[in-house]
């Protein structure tokens, strides 16, 4: 697909990239859970060269049964010579750490093979894994959007790291639906721990007030709808008779992570007593193109 100078999404932040390159080759995924198994299966159906890597051997025979492609338990059935991208889907940042200090990489991280992290991060994380003094060419890229948009390229995706090449940038047009470009490795981070801790809460909320109109003698799937069709809806919300167990861990943990960034916790002493106040800053922070002190260190 030829691209020029821009990934250019629908409704996507605008992302530049750095002129024109002939590299390609293998994308590995290291993680074959919902997120990593669900953009490796769109990428190999996009035609990609694709080598799902996972330490679950069940999930690696059902990633090759799904894709036809290559699935593998270990780093040393990687032909890394080949390789030209590495996908990280795994859970945590010390496992990020683990995947990226295997020897069995080192020379393709050497040679700038992309890296792209898709594994939530506190920011402190982000920088110590993603930072530029690293070797490869390192992307921080936590994702939001689920298992299911996953698999079909809608993710929406938050990137910080080098300007992207055009290898790169046809790579995210596969992937994701939408991307917002931030300055500075570390701040997509911060965005998606917010954002997720405000989905919990939303979902909390959600689950709270459909209780109240059961108690009540509601119907409450009727309710619900009511509340999908109007003011009170949420994405997290509209989503609560599917939310998964696991869904619900992750944002919980996501909130907890956020939580340990910060000195004071900004969502408990936010109350209706003082909502007008609170929408009018968040107004004028909105509209307004001072955007110094934004980032909360």
């Amino acid at each position: 697909m030829a691209l020029s100078g821009t990934l250019a999404h629908q409704g996507a932040h605008v992302t530049q990239f750095v002129g024109n390159t002939d590299r390609s080759g293998v994308v590995v995924v290291v993680g074959l859970g919902g997120i990593g198994g669900g953009i490796a299966l769109r990428l190999a159906e996009r035609g990609r060269a694709v080598v799902g890597v996972d330490v679950d051997a069940a999930r690696v025979t059902d990633w090759q049964l799904q894709s036809g492609c290559t699935g593998v338990t270990s780093f040393d059935d990687v032909d890394w010579d080949s390789a030209a991208c590495l996908i990280v889907a795994v859970r945590t940042a010390r496992q990020v750490e683990t995947v990226l200090s295997n020897n069995a990489l080192r020379p393709a991280l050497a040679r700038e093979m992309t890296v792209f992290v898709v594994t939530t991060l506190t920011p402190a994380d982000a920088e110590h894994i993603v930072g530029f003094e690293q070797s490869g060419r390192r992307f921080e890229l936590p994702v939001s959007g689920g298992e299911v948009r996953a698999r079909h390229g809608e993710l929406t995706g938050l990137i910080a790291g080098p300007a992207v090449d055009d290898f790169e940038a046809e790579l995210l047009v596969e992937m994701f639906a939408t991307v917002f470009t931030f300055d500075a490795v570390g701040q997509p981070s911060w965005v998606k721990l917010i954002n997720n801790t405000l989905a919990a809460h939303n979902a909390l909320h959600t689950a709270v007030a459909l209780t109240a109109a059961h108690d009540h003698g509601i119907d409450v799937r009727l309710a619900s709808q009511v509340v999908g069709a109007s003011s009170g809806s949420s994405a997290a919300g509209g989503a609560l008779p599917t939310l998964t167990d696991n869904q619900v861990d992750l944002l919980v943990k996501d909130a907890d992570l956020l939580r340990g960034q910060l000195q004071s916790w900004p969502f408990d002493p936010a109350s209706l007593a003082d909502i007008s106040a609170r929408v009018a800053h968040a107004r004028r922070l909105l509209t307004s193109t001072d955007t110094e002190g934004a980032q909360q260190q």
